[in-house]
């Protein structure tokens, strides 16, 4: 034995000798673990703690109870809010009260998952699971937008979370949708607009044609995006077999354009289609302010009900560009209250120039990337009277102002424009042309819009009482993402602020999303308990 083991034993046996030596040695261990337990505490109380998302109000942002939906007929994967199966007085799961169907965003087909066969495959999840900072606000004072976590004014032991929408020493408003902000006192109320980063990140959801269903449009029901020509002429636009892709193959020769027109399927033309019958095509509706998160149908009883939807007329829209011949331009257009907000981008300069109908003096101009062959991928958005391009998500910088001041107040167009018309309203509110010879192909076209603040204007929801809130020292505005679904300032009771010493802190990050109760490997499922969600995983913006 060595000198060195010799010696360990000598220590040891002489601390159980001596009980002075034992008594210090003990007491160092409950030091040491007491001084763990006071640092874990400190670090919770004043630096960060885990949070759970109880509801859908933020979604999708954050999820509350939900079941996760994989679309049987176009695959798309969303989620649908469950929060109605759990009493949260008690946390106890309310067997009268599981979900019956929840409806596709993409393709709007009802599957039904309380269907014995289908039950297993749509279980419900718990929230996501956020670390929250706790020590943000006491270095810095509160952001418009962030996602904050506080103590409810009209019950401080229990704990929302929203985002800030208002300020100390404002008057807000929400009208038609967005907010505007004034200070107290005054009636000079401007648009809040959302950072670029943000807005990237709170945009949901109105149609991805990569999840276009090839067999519906073969029974007869119209795709949402088309070429577009004048009556007794051929559009030079050519369609893939797949529907999701327009190519001009350089044959151009005036301006052509495609466009987007909201056809959604109903449960009768699905049920026509699945049955091989007959049925009659859906005429273009405007957008609204559409959740799938919100479409879960309960048991009556279980829930209040659908909330009227109102038209929304902020949008944004992806694709990728594959430029194949350095020739003509692009033309990215989005319409909002019959007005065509446009972005002209010259295929052989990269040169982009905004403009909006009836406007003569707004042209602001950028360069971009654009000006060799190649795929570019294009965000172009007209979101909080601000128009905003991105090229391989760079967000581009134009030489003026890219912000506007007119209309007040969104009145959508419902005229139904005809093909091959420069013209088009808000049933074709999206739009892509190709011009001057250009030799393009498009793809991924995603559509999106903005969040919809719900406010008295609507004249839906008769809880709604708030038509402009003043905002006093240390007194804050908050509203969920999931504006049909959220209570928060606009509804409550007593008071429709927070007070600063109600805040807890700022959402950073989602730890902890559902996880899996398998291991997917070459589309193989192998059972492993709990798998950790990691593309779940994400920072809180």
């Amino acid at each position: 034995m060595s000198k060195k083991t010799d010696s360990t034993k000598a220590s040891t046996e002489s601390t159980f000798r001596d009980p002075s030596a034992w008594a210090r040695t003990l007491r160092e261990t409950v030091e040491s673990v007491a001084i763990a337990f006071i640092l874990a505490f400190m670090f919770r109380t004043f630096e960060a703690e885990a949070f759970v998302i109880p509801t859908g109000s933020m979604a999708p942002t954050l999820q509350g109870r939900h079941k996760d939906i994989v679309c049987p007929q176009c695959g798309y994967q969303y989620r649908v809010g469950a929060s109605g199966e759990v009493d949260r007085e008690s946390s106890e799961f309310k067997q009268l009260c599981a979900m019956k169907t929840a409806t596709c965003p993409m393709c709007r087909y009802t599957v039904d998952v309380d269907d014995p066969q289908n039950r297993s495959q749509f279980p419900s999840y718990n929230g996501d699971r956020i670390i929250v900072n706790k020590f943000a606000y006491d270095v810095s004072d509160p952001q418009r937008w962030d996602v904050i976590v506080f103590k409810y004014p009209e019950n401080s032991k229990e704990n929302y979370i929203k985002r800030l929408i208002g300020l100390p020493n404002e008057r807000i408003r929400l009208h038609w949708g967005d907010v505007y902000v004034a200070p107290l006192g005054s009636d000079n109320f401007q648009i809040a607009r959302k950072p670029p980063e943000k807005l990237r990140e709170t945009l949901l959801p109105v149609y991805d044609n990569d999840y276009v269903v090839p067999k519906l449009i073969q029974a007869g029901m119209p795709p949402r995006w088309q070429p577009w020509a004048a009556p007794g002429t051929a559009s030079p636009w050519k369609v893939s077999d797949d529907f999701k892709s327009f190519s001009t193959a350089g044959s151009v020769s005036t301006r052509a354009w495609i466009r987007y027109q909201n056809l959604l399927p109903d449960d009768a033309i699905w049920e026509a289609v699945q049955h091989g019958r007959p049925f009659q095509p859906p005429q273009p509706t405007l957008i609204h302010d559409f959740y799938a998160y919100n479409d879960g149908d309960f048991p009556p009883g279980c829930n209040p009900g659908p909330t009227p939807e109102v038209p929304v007329g902020d949008l944004a829209i992806d694709c990728t560009l594959n430029v194949k011949t350095a020739k003509g331009a692009v033309i990215l257009e989005l319409v909002k209250g019959g007005l065509q907000y446009r972005c002209q981008i010259d295929l052989s300069t990269g040169d982009a120039k905004l403009s909006i109908s009836g406007k003569q003096d707004f042209a602001p101009t950028a360069k971009t990337s654009i000006h060799a062959l190649g795929k570019y991928d294009l965000r172009f958005t007209n979101v909080d009277k601000q128009l905003l391009l991105w090229v391989n998500n760079t967000l581009i910088a134009f030489d003026a102002p890219t912000t506007y001041d007119h209309p007040d107040s969104f009145q959508p167009v419902r005229q139904r424009p005809m093909p091959g018309l420069e013209q088009a309203t808000d049933l074709s509110p999206v739009g892509i042309a190709a011009d001057g010879g250009a030799d393009i192909d498009v793809s991924h076209l995603n559509l999106r819009r903005d969040i919809y603040y719900v406010s008295q204007d609507d004249n839906v929801d008769s809880r709604l009482k708030l038509s402009a809130i003043d905002l006093q020292n240390d007194q804050f505005f908050m509203c969920g993402d999931n504006s049909p679904e959220s209570s928060d300032g606009r509804y409550w009771r007593n008071q429709n602020f927070v007070d600063r010493r109600l805040l807890i802190g700022k959402a950073l990050f989602v730890y902890w999303p559902h996880s899996f109760n398998y291991l997917e490997i070459s589309d193989k499922k192998i059972p492993f308990p709990y798998w950790p969600n990691f593309s779940a995983m994400r920072f809180v913006h």
